[in-house]
């Protein structure tokens, strides 16, 4: 007799085991199917032999959602969780070779070298800037030059935009990748005068307020993952099986998966594919053609991670702050160098120091299909060039992702509007991940717990149960 579950989640990255947790903790039952031979995703830590934990993708969780800091809580991790350090807070931008630290305030702004004084009138004149709303869309470089001004994006935006994004801001939405301050800027005339116009949200009941913090955890992030995994048991988790067809019965669900070396179908009273956006195209095209080209049509960017482990000595001084991103204008190899040790010092031994140097994007792709020594090599001299540390590294460590970061490009918000329509014809099916909703893992989780609980509301409208649907199938 075949296996029934109230949802089949397609994918286990965090998104799709935050959907999955959701559902789990509502007594539905669930299967987790993943591909790889391991859950998390781009998630993905390892311990060396030296004594370094490696984060070979996402390294720090910022936020202020007490959902997700409760859900930490339950799942038993709350002894595991690592705060960064307070000189996370110091961010630097690499100008004319030498680390300028970002401005954290107003007086930060105007004493900052990171602007010309003309610059800095620019940025504090954006309230008093009356340079009407363009009738299309705008790409991010567009809508903040106008805005603040071309230094301002030269110098902050766009090694904001490579560092966290990997992107291109002359390609990615401004709409989509900062909807807060574009809706601002449509409702105020200026990102200052919409913000102070917002409206205030009424609510019958006063939530709980939690004011944002950063951590890790003592294994890496990976201790997340693997902790809903824990929780969902063994038996309900299946690494290494790939989900290769999806047909929808009316009633009920059917998936076939591949990885045992036999097909095997499994059905299901709903699905939540919560795989990168090119996969669940393969699996929507017979459901949903066009939903299948929007997702095909959303590009990702290609980024490698090379870790490298020095002693302390090594340096030439302390690196005091989350690490150094580089403007395009700087024409360096690398989009940014995080001060991992410095972040969080149990990710190295205490006389050594683990950095971590991210190359590639989506201005220079090819950067990050370079050869493992290549990559290494750069890295090397870039730490050595930018930081000051002297002589080779005791470890090294190259991680490629060639599909890495999700690009919110012009025509984002349609493309999702296209998958909305989808999943409005067929409440039992949900897509979730980094390519809706914000690409970080905060983000990504929320994606995914919200997925959960529309699926949840699907379910409870259905008003059957698996035993149920074991019968409508005969």
């Amino acid at each position: 007799m075949m296996a029934n579950y109230d949802s089949v989640v397609i994918g286990g990255g965090i998104g799709g085991l935050a959907a999955a947790y959701t559902l789990y903790k509502r007594g539905y039952r669930v299967l987790v199917i993943e591909a790889a031979n391991r859950v998390g995703g781009v998630i993905h830590s390892i311990t060396t032999p030296e004594g370094f934990t490696l984060d070979c993708g996402p390294n720090t969780i910022g936020t202020n959602d007490v959902r997700l800091w409760q859900e930490l809580i339950d799942l038993g991790l709350h002894d595991r969780i690592r705060p960064a350090a307070r000189c996370g807070r110091r961010r630097y931008i690499l100008i004319n070779g030498t680390p300028i630290e970002i401005p954290s305030s107003p007086v930060g702004l105007i004493t900052t070298r990171l602007l010309s004084w003309r610059g800095k009138l620019r940025v504090l004149g954006e309230p008093f800037v009356n340079i009407g709303t363009p009738t299309g869309e705008e790409s991010v470089a567009a809508f903040f030059s106008r805005r603040i001004g071309h230094e301002a994006v030269a110098h902050l935006l766009d090694p904001f935009v490579a560092g966290v994004y990997a992107g291109d801001p002359n390609q990615l939405s401004a709409a989509a990748v900062f909807p807060s301050l574009w809706e601002a800027a449509q409702r105020g005339g200026s990102i200052v005068r919409g913000m102070l116009k917002r409206p205030k949200q009424k609510t019958l009941i006063s939530e709980p307020k939690m004011r944002s913090r950063t951590f890790s955890f003592q294994g890496g992030l990976a201790d997340w993952p693997r902790a809903i995994a824990r929780a969902l048991g063994a038996g309900n988790v299946w690494t290494g099986r790939r989900a290769v067809g999806l047909r929808d019965l009316g009633t009920y669900w059917e998936v076939t998966v591949d990885g045992t070396g036999r097909l095997e179908t499994i059905t299901t009273r709903s699905v939540i594919i919560a795989t990168p956006a090119y996969v669940a195209a393969e699996l929507v095209e017979a459901l949903d053609p066009a939903a299948a080209s929007a997702l095909r049509s959303i590009p990702y960017a290609p980024v490698s991670v090379v870790h490298l482990g020095f002693r302390r000595d090594q340096l030439s001084h302390e690196l005091n702050g989350f690490g150094v991103l580089a403007p395009s204008s700087e024409r360096r190899q690398f989009l940014g160098i995080l001060w991992a040790s410095s972040l969080f010092p149990h990710v190295a031994p205490p006389d050594r120091v683990l950095t971590i140097t991210l190359s590639g994007g989506a201005i220079r792709p090819e950067v990050a299909e370079q050869s493992e020594e290549a990559l290494i090599e750069s890295a090397i001299r870039d730490n050595q060039e930018v930081l000051g540390i002297r002589g080779q590294p005791l470890l090294t460590h190259v991680t490629r992702w060639r599909h890495a970061i999700a690009q919110y490009t012009i025509g984002h918000r349609e493309r999702i509007a296209t998958l909305e329509r989808l999943e409005q014809r067929r409440p039992t099916l949900q897509l979730t991940g980094s390519y809706r909703g914000g690409i970080g893992v905060p983000k990504t989780w929320a994606s995914g717990v919200g997925a959960g609980e529309r699926i949840a509301a699907a379910l409870d409208a259905q008003g059957t149960t698996t035993d149920t649907l074991e019968q409508a199938r005969g």
